[in-house]
């Protein structure tokens, strides 16, 4: 089956800013459209998406954070190359990257490549009468993700209501997605409902669905959500765990990691003795970028002193880059990556920085971004991909309930098993 024509353009994500989309129609009459997502907490080292700030393409009511010279580099520069091409994904990469060959898709946008690789996937899922997860995983039960999910949100998700970025749950307990998916709901909607009696302003939800409710310490925040889940009449440590998003990047000046609701900085080795602390004093089994991304030595050193079973997770460190992952796994600075495939700009690429990441016994998180949209693709890409876990963001807003409503489905539709990495 050939691909009979190529469309970008333009669409808004759940931020309300602009993003890009690919259609790919195939000879047979189909149509496969892939959105990407965009981040607000960006690593300095993410393949670079294309907005037209400064450029000719520039629309002023979006503040030059319009995407239309991506678009116009699908339709320009990608199509022609594609069109009447054999569908088959690993091919429209292996394109991509001729066309654009540097290491970060600055020429022509990680959002045009994305978006374009995306709806090849879909296109070439379709070509074999199988669904996205089917695509990767032929044969055999496919592999539910356990899900880790927002409950508080601070950082550049929330105004900064915390210096942290979020503090989410994994229902470590649960023996479906089905049953796993209710308790955070449950979960998220006490927290809600005590936040509410104690005073807070609840009503303010962070790009991600979390509760921005300001906490001025690490600790007081565990305890608000450990609070939560012993309400509903779940065993903490035992059904449900804490896990964190740091996030320090965003607080660390190359120096010092100033922790402002705190009133407090710390250098890097006093910080590490600070998060070791926290870990080892809360129900916490996830930590996400408890250091900055260029400041290696303290991931080295947590390593060494944090607890055995904690995972200790990259994200602004690795930015789904095989470079950084390889650098990760020779210096022992992590255990773990989260896999957003948008910081890489490839499907395929994406899905080799996730083998070569298992292939060295790091636990794998597929993410969604900030900014996000109502395609569920990536629900499919790491159930197929058999990840392990999966982070979306909170249960509220139907970008985010899209992702949760497809694994739903796999569960009800197809031979499943549900992953406990944590058992």
């Amino acid at each position: 089956m050939k691909i009979n024509k190529v469309i970008g353009y333009q669409v808004l994500d759940s931020r309300g800013r602009p993003t890009v989309a690919a259609s790919i129609s195939l000879t047979d009459g189909s149509t496969h459209t892939a959105r990407v997502p965009s981040g607000a907490s960006t690593g300095a080292h993410e393949a670079k998406e294309l907005r037209d700030v400064g450029s000719k393409y520039a629309e002023r009511f979006y503040s030059g954070l319009s995407v239309q010279q991506a678009v116009a580099n699908i339709n320009e520069k990608i199509a022609p190359r594609l069109v009447e091409e054999q569908i088959d994904l690993n091919l429209v990469d292996a394109q991509l990257i001729e066309l654009d060959p540097s290491s970060d898709h600055t020429h022509l946008g990680a959002n045009a490549t994305l978006a374009v690789s995306l709806a090849a996937a879909y296109a070439d899922a379709h070509s074999q009468n199988k669904s996205l997860a089917r695509y990767f995983n032929p044969e055999g039960k496919l592999l539910i993700p356990m899900p880790m999910v927002n409950i508080l949100s601070g950082g550049a998700h929330a105004n900064r209501a915390m210096d942290i970025q979020d503090l989410l749950i994994i229902p470590t307990g649960a023996k479906s997605f089905t049953e796993a998916l209710s308790w955070i709901v449950a979960v998220r909607e006490m927290a809600a409902k005590l936040g509410k009696e104690g005073g807070f302003v609840t009503n303010l939800i962070a790009d991600e669905g979390g509760l921005s409710i300001g906490f001025d310490s690490i600790e007081k925040a565990c305890e608000f959500v450990v609070n939560a889940i012993e309400k509903v009449g779940l065993k903490v440590g035992v059904e449900v765990n804490l896990a964190l998003d740091v996030a320090s990047t965003q607080f660390f000046d190359g120096k010092n990691y100033h922790l402002t609701t705190q009133g407090k900085s710390y250098t890097s080795s006093e910080f590490v003795k600070y998060i070791n602390t926290v870990v080892s004093n809360q129900p916490i089994i996830s930590i996400e970028d408890p250091f900055a991304e260029d400041d290696w030595l303290p991931w080295q050193a947590f390593m060494q002193e944090c607890p055995k079973k904690l995972q200790v997770l990259g994200d602004d460190l690795l930015t789904t880059n095989l470079t950084r992952l390889n650098k990760a796994i020779a210096e022992k600075s992590a255990n773990a990556i989260l896999i957003k495939a948008n910081q890489n700009g490839l499907v395929s690429a994406t899905l080799n920085v996730l083998k070569q990441a298992r292939a060295n016994n790091f636990n794998t998180v597929v993410s969604a971004r900030s900014g996000e949209n109502e395609d569920s693709w990536l629900a499919d890409l790491a159930t197929g991909w058999g990840a392990g876990q999966i982070k979306v963001g909170s249960t509220h807003g139907s970008e985010r309930n899209a992702k949760w409503n497809r694994l739903l489905e796999l569960e009800a539709t197809e031979k499943t098993k549900f992953v406990n990495p944590f058992a």
